[in-house]
């Protein structure tokens, strides 16, 4: 895969992410605790996929900054970026590799210690 394809999904990857940070952090601020809809953090810059997840869930995904969450089969997007890491019941957790990987890595705002750390108000 050539870089700049890495580099447009790495940016994609991280623009959903971010998204999700919004979502999360609103949900947390409200102390919500059922399961909240997050988007799928795929390479597709036009999906609007929903999974819902509580907080600790997406947590889970938010511990290592190369780990997204995509609904199941939204992964093969990535073109070999990406590997599937863990499945769950309707969702995958993907790692970025490479390229890919480092991109997301550096445009993650979360600070190492801060990653897994659950949304609160």
């Amino acid at each position: 895969m050539d870089e700049l394809r890495e580099e447009r999904i790495a940016r994609n990857n991280a623009t959903f992410r971010d998204a999700n940070e919004h979502i999360g952090a609103a949900a947390g601020a409200y102390g919500i605790d059922s399961p909240i809809p997050f988007i799928c953090e795929c390479a597709d810059a036009r999906c609007s996929a929903i999974v819902r997840l509580t907080l600790e869930q997406y947590e889970e995904v938010r511990a290592d900054s190369r780990h997204f969450l995509n609904v199941p089969g939204h992964q093969d997007g990535a073109e070999g970026a990406a590997e599937i890491v863990e499945e769950r019941d309707g969702y995958v957790i993907v790692e970025k590799l490479g390229r890919a990987g480092d991109i997301v890595d550096a445009l993650d705002e979360r600070s190492p210690q801060d990653r897994g750390q659950i949304f609160k108000a």
